[in-house]
């Protein structure tokens, strides 16, 4: 197993640390705290993120049907 820090994950997926920091907090990727608590060292594994990342893929095709997108605020146009 492989552990990544915050910095080296958010160079990776070209997001900012915080969004990072945000996403552990509700729970939204998996990751690992270290000393647990709230001001434990958070730490990824890479080979668990590739598979997150998996899971966060959208299909062009079926996104870009009517019943694939999200109604539009006021209607479909």
């Amino acid at each position: 197993m492989k552990l990544i820090d915050i910095k080296s994950l958010s160079e990776i997926l070209s997001i900012k640390p915080n969004t990072l920091y945000a996403w552990v907090e509700l729970g939204k990727i998996p990751h690992y705290k270290l000393n647990g608590g709230k001001k434990g060292a958070v730490r990824f594994n890479i080979e668990e993120i590739n598979d997150w990342l998996s899971t966060c893929k959208i299909d062009p095709i079926r996104y870009n049907t009517i019943e694939g997108r999200k109604p539009r605020k006021g209607g479909v146009k």
